[in-house]
């Protein structure tokens, strides 16, 4: 029971070390376990294979695994906030195709002598079922982590001789090859399996949208796969041609593989400007993309690389630069700012997609809106609805952002243990919500109806629920299994195999942009007194898809194992 109720409460001993924090994504404890049945047990083959197949939702719990979530950090809240957008994305998709007539519309709008008063439909409530919003959260947040590191080093005030300065710049020329040679392994490699995995579901699973129009197997893996190069091609920015309904949602995976790139260059081109002129860089290259053509994403990117900037030069110390004396501001002039761009964000991230004018408080901000991102507009970027929802949607993205970078209390309420869980397979969540949905909910939800005659909302709330069961035990295995050893994978042909970071006569050493590493951050500002970049790592053996990308600094404590499969 003490077990159960550490995982619901979700905080670790460490959240009173203000400032000796770290970004971990998975973590190993050899006492974790509360007693000693799994040591007397695991040479068992048959209990290896059991606490394999166990999902670490359940195994966890019940003190069945070593594996256990990383201790609650000052920016553990992000991969909360990736996990609840991730279930977010998930819920549209659930309710877009049974109830498209209410949720897209605002409440109060009028169509057709019909007033829309549903749930739903209230501003922020509508927030839980705001997939695009989300997949502008998801661009800010991409931008933040992969720009992370490379900030760090920039910012390191730590290294003023030119001795340091030259071995810092080595470091970040070797962590930024070492990110844009891993990136898309680490995005596309869990894709192809995606949809290696689809293409035989959808062909002979009997059950769910069937797609047999090609003559066989080996044709209908064919069309997945070149839907899948449609994606991972860098150079096509322009819309993508639809892709298969199983497989909708990999088309932001194509725009963040060129974020990515992006990113590295934006990076490598600022890394020698002063902290004042990186700033003005990362926001004109944001407005310039949203002014030429439209670039949502570029921008969503800008903002993430942004926000990471102000982690290590808050605006208040150039300003206190500037007036050449310390500014000293009271917490509430941070606290009330940020609470109203919390609560403004995620209304602007949940703009309704269909009649955007017709409501409050829509209404009134859509004079805002420039007129290319209104309906019909035309435009070639890659996104499927009305640009008015990227464009409140990137604003809204960043504002909340920046919002929960100062709000700690928030930060906690996000980094409880289910929603660490949800951030750790939220990637595999991703890329398999289509079969849930297509394979498990929607099938559950037409059977109750047709053959039982339950209710619409009953059938839906009953396939909703085993959809998401589905989903969520599904991408554990799929996190455990395919997403962690496409990270080896990474690594193993970036450091091992091309040898970037891998020093001479060195076999098995990580590089200075090693994924199992992880790196210390502050909480809140610090004091004047406070060494922003003082470090404490701890290797761990994994990474993640977002959180750690690039957020690495070299290791000299010893790697300890974690997840023993059964074949070992």
């Amino acid at each position: 029971m003490d077990n159960i109720r550490r995982w619901v409460k979700g905080f670790t001993g460490s959240q009173g070390r203000q400032y000796e924090e770290v970004l971990p994504l998975t973590a190993t404890d050899s006492q974790s376990t509360s007693d000693g049945w799994m040591l007397r047990h695991r040479g068992n083959p048959a209990v290896r294979w059991l606490l394999f197949l166990l999902p670490f939702c359940i195994a966890r719990p019940l003190g069945l695994t070593e594996r256990r979530l990383p201790k609650t950090m000052s920016t553990t809240y992000l991969n909360g906030i990736r996990g609840l957008a991730c279930w977010i994305v998930f819920n549209e998709h659930m309710v877009m195709d049974k109830y498209r007539d209410i949720v897209f519309k605002p409440y109060g709008a009028v169509d057709n002598g019909h007033k829309f008063e549903h749930f739903i439909q209230l501003p922020f409530v509508r927030a839980l079922i705001a997939g695009k919003g989300m997949v502008c959260v998801f661009f800010v947040l991409s931008g933040f982590v992969l720009s992370y590191s490379s900030l760090r080093k920039i910012n390191d005030p730590g290294r003023s001789n030119k001795q340091e300065r030259t071995g810092s710049r080595d470091d970040l020329l070797t962590s930024v090859s070492s990110m844009t040679l891993r990136r898309a392994i680490r995005l596309f490699g869990p894709m192809l399996a995606l949809a290696f995995i689809t293409a035989f579901v959808t062909y002979y699973i009997p059950w769910g949208i069937i797609d047999r129009k090609a003559p066989n197997i080996f044709v209908h893996l064919y069309k997945f796969w070149l839907s899948a190069v449609t994606v991972m091609d860098p150079y096509h920015w322009a819309r993508l041609k639809p892709l298969p309904r199983h497989f909708e949602q990999a088309w932001t995976l194509g725009v963040e593989y060129r974020l990515s790139l992006a990113m590295f260059l934006m990076i490598a081109t600022t890394a020698t400007l002063s902290t004042v002129g990186r700033k003005t860089v990362i926001v004109f290259v944001g407005a310039w993309s949203v002014y030429c053509n439209r670039r949502w994403d570029i921008a969503c990117a800008m903002g993430g690389m942004m926000l990471a900037e102000l982690r290590f030069a808050p605006l208040s110390d150039d300003i206190s630069r500037l007036l050449n004396r310390p500014l000293r501001l009271s917490k509430w002039l941070t606290i009330i700012p940020a609470v109203f761009c919390v609560l403004f964000g995620t209304l602007l991230c949940s703009w309704p997609e269909a009649m955007p004018d017709s409501a409050q408080p829509y209404r009134s901000l859509w004079e805002l809106t420039p007129s290319n991102w209104r309906p019909d507009a035309n435009h070639g970027s890659p996104e499927p609805v009305g640009g008015w929802v990227w464009w409140w949607g990137t604003i809204g993205a960043f504002l909340m952002l920046w919002g929960l970078e100062q709000l700690p209390l928030l930060q906690k309420a996000l980094s409880i243990s289910s929603l660490k869980y949800l951030g750790e397979i939220s990637y595999a969540y991703y890329l398999l919500q289509g079969l849930g949905h297509t394979h498990v909910g929607n099938p559950i939800y037409q059977s109750l109806q047709d053959k039982y005659g339950w209710s619409k909302n009953s059938a839906f709330a009953a396939g909703y629920i085993v959809g998401n069961i589905f989903n969520i035990i599904a991408s554990d295995y799929f996190w455990r299994v395919i997403d962690e050893s496409f990270i080896r994978l990474a690594r193993f042909v970036v450091v091992e195999w091309l040898g970037v970071g891998k020093g001479p006569g060195s076999r098995s050493r990580n590089g200075p942009d090693s994924a199992g590493d992880y790196t210390l951050v502050p909480t809140t500002m610090p004091a004047a007194n406070d060494d922003r970049y003082a470090s404490d790592n701890v290797a761990v053996e994994e990474d993640d898809i977002a959180l750690k990308e690039g957020l690495t600094v070299p290791d000299s404590r010893p790697r300890r194992r974690l997840y023993a499969t059964p074949s070992e």
